[in-house]
């Protein structure tokens, strides 16, 4: 269980590192030796030493999660020079959304399921429940999902000190806006902000119930998510960094899954709709700063929240699941 407990610790300073660095990012230039890189560096080592005990004696976990994990660092390490030439050869960005980025958010996205496999059939005595690691691994591979969100998160409460002359950016960053609203949400529309969220929270929440036949752990996950991001934000507002808004609304979907287990589309339709109506609300009285909604985003956002239900069902039943601990 130590194993285990250890490899959370790599995933949280991951994910205090790359918090942290979309924060510096909207504050000061790229580095490649700022200490969000150095954060995010020492959860991967750590990772990377957890993962070679397994490697030298396989006692942990079996041979399909290992080399999953495996296959996640290499690809890691991959992008990682692939990321530095983008930058060489198209300049400084503040997107997330760049082919690069997202090298890193799948090479992660495997990490955390290969733990998460292994310590599925390490604990496969026991049902899984949200106390459980369960919880922590559903919530890293949340915010690894939703990261290239935070572009938006970010950019909407920048962009709002920007034009109104309060802005904290380094006088490099504002040298290299010509058109602060394309730099500032790295030229990414305003429709897939929502789309995106429905569907990622949608697709990782039915998987989780379908796997463990629990409600609760996609519910606590995403709670334990907002949970973290509003500790950041009040860390970096106190430091006087750049802060985001925090997804509150992606609560609704796990929760009205867990509230209405007996249909799912339905539950699907209302937790996309109370999700958008929420947040439409908050962006329309100006409580908080939201990334910028249009009205009509709602559609493909209901759209998204009924057909969802059919893609998961395309994942393994528990029946194959059981097959697969026997054997391990």
């Amino acid at each position: 269980m130590k194993y285990y407990r250890l490899w959370v610790v790599a995933f949280l300073l991951k994910f205090i590192g790359s918090a942290w660095d979309a924060s510096y990012h909207f504050k000061y230039l790229f580095e490649e030796y700022s200490i969000p890189h150095i954060v995010n560096f020492i959860g991967f080592t750590l990772g990377a030493f957890l993962l070679l005990m397994d490697w030298r004696n396989l006692q942990y976990m079996d041979r399909f999660s290992r080399n999953l994990i495996t296959i996640g660092y290499v690809l890691f390490l991959i992008g990682i020079p692939l990321d530095f030439s983008y930058h060489i050869a198209f300049g400084i960005d503040l997107t997330t959304w760049s082919p690069t980025h997202f090298i890193y958010y799948i090479a992660t996205d495997i990490m955390i399921l290969g733990v998460w496999s292994g310590y599925y059939l390490y604990s496969r005595s026991e049902k899984p429940t949200w106390k459980s690691m369960h919880t922590w691994f559903a919530m890293f591979l949340l915010e690894c999902l939703l990261f290239p969100n935070m572009q938006q998160e970010n950019g909407a409460i920048s962009y709002d000190q920007y034009i109104n002359g309060k802005s904290i950016a380094s006088k490099e960053i504002l040298q290299l806006i010509s058109d602060p609203a394309s730099q500032i949400f790295g030229g990414i529309p305003q429709w897939v902000y929502p789309i995106y969220s429905v569907l990622m929270v949608g697709i990782l929440t039915l998987v989780v119930i379908r796997i463990f036949r629990d409600y609760t752990i996609p519910v606590m996950a995403a709670a334990l998510y907002i949970l973290i991001r509003f500790i950041f934000k009040t860390i970096f507002f106190a430091v006087h960094y750049p802060t985001s808004y925090v997804p509150i609304t992606i609560l609704f979907i796990p929760l009205f899954y867990l509230l209405m287990k007996r249909s799912n589309w339905l539950a699907g339709l209302l937790g996309s709709l109370f999700y958008f109506g929420v947040l439409y609300a908050i962006y329309q009285s100006g409580i908080l700063i939201t990334p910028p909604l249009q009205l009509w985003e709602f559609i493909p956002v209901l759209i998204i929240g009924v057909l969802t239900p059919v893609v998961t069902s395309m994942v393994p039943s528990e029946s194959l699941l059981k097959k697969k601990k026997q054997t391990a």
